[in-house]
């Protein structure tokens, strides 16, 4: 043969599956908290003892049932993922260290946005995941996808949660993986700092009644 090709693969993925595993991973993460505030109430109504409470003390000593049942959904992913689908993985802990993390983005933005917003802020999370599904680059890179997703979707949380997974599972770059995480907690941030100011304004534009979601008469959990 005149010429001889020789392949050396670079971070290479054994399979279909393992390449979408980022992907599938990170959107059952958010509809698992989605699933979460929609089966239990978010606000407390101050009585006895906590009508003195401040709304930080409100707010965080509920989140906290959220994000606890947050991290055992993503201990059951990843569980799921290397040990009975078999995917490829390099780097197992940090996988598990970063579903604990997309766990906590994911219920406190979907917490943040159901307790600023009633139902509204659950139909926006739905929304929020349509729009990822879409245009998230998790199946397809994104310069393939139309041109509104190359637009907006470094705004929204799944990239960077996607591609930090794909570091864990088909090898580490340099600080890529720190990088991603990183972004990945602003999203946490700005869900905490946004909090008190859509809840003003939304009690000026749109008031709500003081218990959300209660309109059905059935007391949930």
């Amino acid at each position: 043969q005149p010429v001889t090709v020789t392949t050396q693969p670079v971070y290479e993925t054994t399979n279909y599956g393992s390449a979408v595993t980022p992907f599938y991973t990170t959107l059952a993460l958010w509809v698992g908290a989605i699933i979460l505030v929609s089966l239990m109430k978010v606000k407390v109504v101050p009585k006895g003892s906590y009508q003195n409470a401040k709304d930080y003390e409100l707010f965080f000593g509920r989140y906290i049932l959220f994000f606890l049942l947050g991290q055992l959904q993503s201990l059951i992913c990843v569980y799921g993922d290397l040990n009975l689908l078999g995917v490829q993985c390099h780097e197992p802990g940090k996988l598990y260290l970063l579903g604990a993390v997309t766990s906590f983005t994911f219920t406190l933005m979907i917490y943040t946005l159901t307790i600023s917003f009633g139902d509204i802020g659950k139909a926006f999370a739905v929304v929020i995941m349509v729009i990822q599904i879409a245009g998230s680059s998790g199946t397809y890179p994104i310069e393939l996808l139309p041109d509104i997703f190359q637009a907006i979707y470094r705004y929204f949380p799944f990239p960077y949660a996607i591609n930090a997974m794909r570091e864990t599972i088909s090898g580490m770059y340099e600080n890529d993986y720190s990088i991603y995480m990183g972004q990945l907690l602003i999203f946490a941030v700005a869900s905490l700092r946004s909090h008190s100011w859509l809840s003003h304004r939304l009690a000026v534009l749109l008031p709500l009644p003081a218990e959300i979601g209660s309109a059905s008469g059935r007391e949930r959990v």
